[in-house]
């Protein structure tokens, strides 16, 4: 089974406008609106694909109540905690073009121990071994630092394999568990490295420099330069084809997605990578906070090229 946990999720609102413009008012000329946070957009991206899986996390409220609704219309199962505070909204807005844009994310409520409790014992009861678990997003106040390397911990104390997509101090304990699959963007990578993540060769040594943590599998994505793959087996680079860029918002979540796929499917690692690339190329493809389209991603994926390191 696969299971997203989302631990601030979000109702995410994007606004459209003629020109991007700092300190004046602009109007915008339409609005979008869709529901998610990091694991949330992969329950989705997999629901898309015909991938079941099941979406935990903490919501609260009325933008948490519509945020469940929405769910379910999609065809992805929940099993979320209900808290006492209201789930966040994120917003962007972005330019006709699609060239330029801002995003502003809320912080989120404040968890309390009790509903975190209620959701260590989810995670608990659910693990099996072989599951695939993607710790996704920002922490929320009121959750230590150490809360996805506790959940990790858990996860595979039972079997299951954990991935993790975070940043900051959550990011540093995470990778400190003999985690399964760690995503890292360029920054994040850099963070673990000690040193800027700008070429080929950097991403190469960030990458030797975080499976020595224990890291089993560490993907880092460059954006148009594409992403890296690498474990004990081996190194791989997959280089995204040229597209015109819409919107890379949500694109990161549809790497994970893809490569949550790929592992699905029990593909190569090589084709795993190829997977997520073809799927971050078709989200930043598409205008919106959308997911991307499985369509699209197959078209694209003859076109990425691998290379061997």
């Amino acid at each position: 089974m696969i299971y997203t946990v989302t631990l601030n999720p979000a109702i995410d609102r994007e606004l459209q406008v003629t020109e991007l413009e700092l300190h004046k008012v602009m109007r915008a000329n339409s609005s979008e609106m869709n529901y998610g946070g990091k694991g949330i957009n992969i329950s989705r991206g997999l629901a898309a694909i015909g991938v079941k899986s099941i979406a935990l996390g903490f919501v609260g409220g009325s933008t948490g109540e519509m945020l469940t609704q929405e769910m379910s219309k999609l065809d992805v199962l929940t099993d979320f905690v209900r808290i006492s505070g209201e789930t966040r909204t994120n917003f962007s807005v972005v330019d006709k073009n699609r060239t330029q844009f801002i995003k502003v994310n809320e912080p989120g409520p404040i968890i309390h121990a009790q509903e975190c409790h209620q959701l260590i014992t989810k995670i608990r009861k659910l693990a099996r071994p072989g599951d695939l678990w993607a710790l996704c997003g920002s922490i929320p106040s009121g959750l230590p630092d150490s809360i996805y390397a506790d959940i990790i911990q858990e996860i595979q104390s039972l079997g299951g394999k954990a991935l993790l997509d975070t940043s900051g101090p959550a990011l540093l304990h995470g990778c400190n568990t003999n985690l399964f699959l760690v995503k890292l963007n360029a920054l994040e990578a850099s963070t673990i490295a000690g040193s800027k993540v700008d070429s080929t060769e950097d991403a190469l040594n960030a990458a030797s420099s975080v499976l020595q943590t224990g890291v089993k599998h560490v993907i880092i994505t460059q954006g148009r330069k594409g992403a890296l793959l690498s474990n004990q087996e081996g190194t791989w680079i997959a280089v995204a084809p040229s597209i015109t860029k819409r919107n890379d918002v949500g694109a990161g979540d549809a790497v994970m997605t893809g490569i949550i796929y790929g592992l699905s499917c029990d593909l190569s690692w090589p084709d795993i990578l190829r997977w997520g690339v073809a799927c971050g190329t078709a989200a930043a493809s598409i205008e919106g906070t959308t997911i991307g389209s499985f369509t699209l991603a197959k078209q694209i994926l003859p076109t990425v090229k691998i290379n061997t390191y």
